[in-house]
């Protein structure tokens, strides 16, 4: 009775926070950070499931979800994911875990969001001066989790965020936090995650260094050029709180139905609402659908996993596509092995 009553205490939190986020959905802050790369889901499992992750994620995919997860790794884990982005850009992701067992779980991970080069347009030559220009966006990670308790873990992540465009660049050290805690009521989850606190950014190089000089030979002061005041100013990353449930009303040998419902709050836009559901048959395949709620493009969301053991290594090919209105349709493609 007094597990029954923790559990409905939590759930009831959970609700209590998810009616405040909806209720302070006025906030408006769009375009006050950067880096939103950091934002875009890695791998598609937890894509398929409308981003409603933080809670369910296991392994090696809590490298980006929660990091506390990493610590159910079993022995090393290997995820690779891809997904072509809109306008064509492009995400990559590529995350290893090792599960030292009571000594905790370690990880490192790379993130990488690229375009092709693009070619230099100036008001002289709106077809193209002939020369091009190449932008991108990394991440390198490292991450530790520990089980405090049979049913609490918590993890770190330390990161270094690293941003370019044509010669200019800039960059920022970020630390992501995160702790599931595991019931015996249906197999609640509940998963919270702090991600990308840290330093400001700033580009600097020689477009920027160099205008000082450009502007006072030209008879301008500097601070009439807003040019140069938007890329010289500070911004910060995008911050996010998740914090989200997970809970498994049918479980058996065969067959698995899990739920999911998460609060995100990110200190650059509207409060949002995700929800996911995914159904397995024998832990071998699964279908996972979500909806996100409070996005300017995005909605519906589905996926599908198959999970193959192959010579001893544990083996799972994921599949999932995002609606994003307007953009189209986001597709993504997962690798995951155990081993």
């Amino acid at each position: 009775m007094k597990s029954f009553i923790k559990i409905s205490s939590s759930v009831l939190v959970f609700l209590l926070c998810m009616a405040s986020v909806a209720a302070a959905s006025d906030f408006k802050n769009v375009g006050h950070s950067g880096a939103n790369f950091l934002q875009i889901p890695v791998n598609a499992a937890g894509a398929g499931l409308g981003n409603a992750y933080t809670a369910h994620v296991r392994g090696v995919e809590g490298l980006y979800w929660n990091p506390a997860a990493i610590v159910f790794s079993e022995r090393t884990e290997v995820l690779l994911s891809t997904a072509d982005w809109v306008i064509d850009t492009r995400l990559s992701f590529l995350g290893i875990t090792h599960n030292f067992g009571r000594m905790g779980a370690l990880g490192a991970s790379i993130t990488a969001f690229t375009m092709d080069e693009m070619e230099i347009t100036t008001e002289l030559q709106p077809n193209g001066a002939g020369q091009f220009f190449e932008a991108g966006n990394y991440a390198f990670g490292l991450s530790y989790a520990l089980k405090l308790t049979d049913r609490f873990s918590f993890g770190g992540t330390a990161k270094y965020v690293y941003e370019y465009i044509w010669e200019a660049h800039s960059s920022a050290i970020a630390f992501d936090f995160g702790s599931v805690y595991q019931t015996d009521f249906y197999n609640l989850r509940i998963g919270m995650q702090l991600a990308n606190f840290g330093s400001q950014l700033e580009m600097e190089g020689a477009p920027i260094d160099d205008k000082p000089g450009q502007i006072a030979q030209s008879g301008l002061s500097y601070a009439s050029d807003p040019r140069l005041t938007r890329l010289s100013q500070e911004y910060s990353l995008p911050q996010i709180f998740n914090f989200g449930i997970a809970i498994d009303p049918l479980k058996s040998t065969e067959n698995r139905l899990t739920l999911l419902a998460e609060a995100s709050d990110p200190n650059d836009n509207d409060p949002r609402l995700n929800f996911g559901a995914e159904y397995a048959f024998r832990e071998m395949f699964m279908l996972r659908g979500g909806y996100k709620s409070g996005y300017d493009e995005q909605s519906f969301s589905a996926g599908l996993g198959i999970k193959l053991n192959l010579a001893k290594v544990d083996s799972r090919f994921d599949y999932a596509f995002s609606d994003f209105g307007l953009l189209g349709n986001i597709h993504y493609l997962s690798f995951r092995v155990g081993f």
